[in-house]
């Protein structure tokens, strides 16, 4: 008698032994929806239960963003302005650490909804999960793999800025949540309200520079016909900081130079008039 109770109970042991390990296994598969940090779910993989701690913020070099219509090989920063309605790569690379690695985004505009669309370019590494009508793309089946590359089409014009919100960990991989990190960041970027296709075929060789600037800029472009030509430098919220040009300019190059020692160190968009066409740049203020 005692011989089955014994049995009976390795067995119940066994099978619950099997459970935990398959739910352990289980959150490192895909992490739940509304676990990027962003503002509308909150959560990340810290908070949701996938690993202790407290979500903590990268440091510089940690992480590479990148983005670009082929090879996505620019940064994704406060200075890449995107064409609404294109389609983009994006890198998602973390630089430092060794174990088992996952992430997840979610693009908001500024209203909290969804902001264009991700697709998934490799159904092996990264899924799609949906919570609250927005979609959050991550890892799927989480390795020593830290770099994805996915696909996320712009929203159309008038949509305004765009919030990348991401979290991503590093485990120590022994399916159990103690002694993982989570770190959490988002970077912003502005649409370009007029593609260069609009304006090419009034100026060329348009350059704004430096950026980052710390005192002054300069506008350089060459002027392909006498046009009207005005410029202006918004804030990111729509006010008018500096009318910068207005008015009737020859053919030719074109070279002004701008001082911008009154304004606060920030992000602000220069945009540039000739004739009907428009191109809105973005510059960093140091």
């Amino acid at each position: 008698m005692n011989k089955k109770y014994l049995l009976l109970t390795t067995f119940l042991v066994a099978i619950f032994a099997t459970l935990n390990i398959t739910t352990v296994k289980s959150k490192i598969t895909s992490p739940p929806a509304g676990s990027s940090g962003d503002p509308v779910n909150t959560g990340t993989c810290a908070q949701s239960g996938c690993h202790n701690g407290s979500a903590q913020t990268p440091a510089s070099g940690d992480l590479t963003l990148t983005i670009g219509t082929g090879n996505p090989t620019t940064p994704l920063d406060a200075s890449f302005v995107y064409t609404p309605g294109t389609a983009y790569n994006i890198g998602f690379l973390i630089n430092s650490f060794t174990g088992r690695y996952g992430f997840q985004m979610a693009a908001l505009n500024g209203s909290n909804t969804q902001a264009g669309t991700f697709a998934v370019t490799n159904a092996a590494t990264t899924k799609i999960n949906t919570a609250t009508g927005r979609n959050y793309i991550g890892h799927l089946n989480a390795s020593s793999t830290k770099s994805w590359v996915y696909k996320w089409t712009a929203p159309a014009s008038g949509t305004g800025t765009v919030t990348f919100y991401y979290s991503y960990n590093t485990a120590n991989d022994d399916n159990n949540p103690t002694g993982d990190v989570i770190y959490k960041g988002s970077v912003s970027i502005e649409a370009l309200l007029s593609g260069v296709e609009d304006i090419s075929t009034k100026v060329a060789d348009l350059n704004i520079f430096p950026n980052p600037i710390s005192s002054q800029f300069s506008i350089s472009f060459d002027l392909k016909e006498a046009d009207n030509v005005s410029a202006q430098l918004y804030s990111l919220d729509g006010k008018l900081m500096k009318e910068l040009i207005n008015e009737k300019m020859n053919s030719g190059n074109v070279n002004q130079q701008f001082d911008v020692n009154d304004l606060a160190a920030g992000i602000y968009l220069v945009k540039l008039n000739v004739g009907g066409a428009t191109i809105t740049k973005k510059i960093v203020k140091q």
